[in-house]
């Protein structure tokens, strides 16, 4: 064999793999959950490329549940099983190379009444306008401004909210009244949040809620800073009345308080703090 003829084999064998390495991370995006319960995203990769998408409910423990070669650049997933979770996410592979986001929902159950809810997600817009769309005529909306120690109103009236411009994104909470005798699905869609995150917390009452979707004991599973002389208010939404969570000597007065994800809750705090989380996604 000649020189060049060897080097023409080795340039052949070594080029899938130099095209591999210039596979760009997908991204996954733009997605949507139908009221039916069924989950869609889609997800942009070179045409005739093998991937795999991955799901999750916990953002700990993924399973491959698509293993295919993409006939396009643009992927269309429909999860129809999504109707059998609460919260979900996806991250979709090519070979080495993962999303460059992880996407995902998060579905909460309304009562007559009032709940305090969160967006656990970024999502493509976070303004009111654009999260809460498909809520009843006289549904409304209250933030609370820590700087004036007031309840800001929102109402959605006559198709529209009067300030449509207001956003509500990760780490934030509000208060949200459903003026209907039935429970309503309230869906949130959008990239889970990754890398460290820190939520200033001031001195005083506060509405906030876990920056990524997860669930659990405020204190021990989301890292909430607590302090002796803190107060948890978590709103019971069966019972429309708040309960509360003193902590004090170093443990809480009873059972710590839990709170369920798109779910938020008031603070009171002794003195200003940061709730500074690193986002736990597994590789």
């Amino acid at each position: 064999m000649s020189i060049t003829a060897y080097f023409q084999r080795i340039g052949r064998a070594a080029s899938p793999r130099r095209q591999a390495e210039k596979i760009a991370p997908p991204v996954l995006g733009p997605a949507v959950r139908f009221p039916y319960g069924a989950f869609q995203f889609k997800a942009r990769i070179p045409r005739g490329t093998a991937f795999e998408i991955h799901a999750s409910s916990d953002l700990r423990s993924w399973r491959v549940i698509v293993e295919d070669t993409s006939p396009d650049e643009t992927i269309e997933y429909v999860d129809s099983e999504a109707s059998k979770f609460s919260h979900r996410f996806y991250r979709v592979t090519v070979g080495s190379v993962t999303s460059t986001n992880i996407i995902g929902y998060a579905t909460t159950l309304l009562p007559p009444g009032f709940s305090m809810i969160a967006n656990p997600f970024n999502a493509a817009s976070n303004a009111v306008c654009e999260l809460f769309k498909e809520l009843p005529n006289g549904t409304r909306l209250n933030k609370f401004d820590a700087r004036f120690f007031q309840l800001t109103e929102n109402a959605f009236v006559g198709g529209k909210w009067s300030r449509p411009s207001e956003t509500l994104g990760p780490g934030e909470g509000a208060i949200l009244f459903n003026p209907t005798s039935d429970y309503k699905n309230l869906s949130f869609v959008g990239d889970v949040i990754q890398g460290q995150v820190s939520i200033p917390v001031p001195a005083g009452f506060s509405v906030r809620s876990s920056p990524f979707p997860r669930g659990g004991s405020v204190h021990a599973d989301l890292g909430f800073p607590i302090s002796d002389g803190d107060v948890v208010h978590l709103f019971d939404r069966d019972q429309q009345k708040y309960v509360l969570y003193p902590y004090d000597a170093q443990r809480w007065a009873a059972n710590p308080p839990l709170v369920g994800v798109a779910e938020s809750f008031w603070i009171a705090k002794s003195s200003p703090d940061n709730w500074t989380v690193e986002i736990p996604i597994a590789s």
